[in-house]
């Protein structure tokens, strides 16, 4: 007997227990809506305002009163009217646009002057009158205008003879450390950031390990020509974010004068 009593209480509390969950769980269930119809009711008023703004440019115009009651909360946590917050948000914009104008003048007045440079380089290279001269006024021009620490130029050749007497202008085009340039020769690919340290030992040798950015450009027209390399001490001289079409010009340019020069010699 005692048993079944027992057994009727556990039961008995087990309901209550679940009477208790369900009236949790209604009484959520019923916060949950609230607060959604609130917020939707909160949009609908929202987008009502705002499309009574719109259709309405005027009304703090003909109502100017509310602009200085009307107050709109600041990065610094200081509310301000209205008016005061127009005022620095069009003054942001106009600081914005200004230093957007900034930005493009300075792109065009350095482009400017790279047209300038380029059309320079090549009045020079078609008035030089043997290879000394074209590569004087290489070295001369991209030293200057690229604001390069180091500028060398490696012109290759198979004649042992001229590359003993101009030691560190020629070199062996058959050698093996040029390995390291065989893609960028084959495809005329500009390197423009950090290069590998082998082409760097090759290019710039006992001066390489100040070289912390390089842009390097081959030479080629119809044959593979040499390379040019130019390192800066600045990491960020060279990157892989510059354009490259004005070394890519550049380069063509200087390909087509050493052609010339070298067509006797071969």
């Amino acid at each position: 007997m005692n048993k079944n009593n027992n057994t009727e209480i556990k039961n008995k509390k087990l309901e209550n227990n679940k009477v208790i969950e369900n009236k949790k769980r209604e009484k959520k269930s019923a916060k949950i809506m609230e607060d959604t119809r609130a917020r939707e009711q909160q949009l609908t008023n929202d987008l009502e305002l705002i499309s009574l703004l719109r259709e309405t440019p005027d009304i703090l115009h003909r109502y100017s009163e509310l602009l200085t009651i009307l107050e709109v909360p600041h990065e610094s946590g200081k509310a301000v009217s209205l008016i005061e917050r127009q005022v620095a948000v069009l003054r942001e914009q106009n600081q914005s646009q200004d230093n957007r104008l900034r930005e493009l003048m300075d792109v065009a007045r350095d482009n400017e002057r790279l047209a300038e440079s380029r059309h320079r380089l090549a009045l020079n290279l078609l008035s030089a009158r043997d290879l000394d001269d074209v590569v004087s006024t290489v070295l001369d021009v991209l030293s200057n205008e690229l604001a390069a620490d180091y500028t060398v130029i490696k012109l290759f050749s198979s004649d042992k003879q001229r590359i003993e007497k101009s030691a560190g202008l020629f070199v062996d085009g058959q050698d093996e450390d040029l390995t390291a340039f065989k893609t960028m020769l084959e495809h005329k690919n500009i390197v423009c950031g950090r290069s590998s340290i082998e082409q760097k030992k090759y290019l710039f040798e006992s001066e390489a390990a100040n070289v912390a950015s390089a842009a390097i450009i081959p030479l080629v027209s119809g044959a593979n020509l040499g390379l040019i390399g130019l390192g800066a001490m600045d990491s960020e001289r060279f990157n892989t974010s510059m354009g490259v079409d004005f070394l890519s010009q550049v380069g063509e340019l200087i390909s087509a004068a050493v052609a010339v020069q070298l067509n006797p010699y071969h």
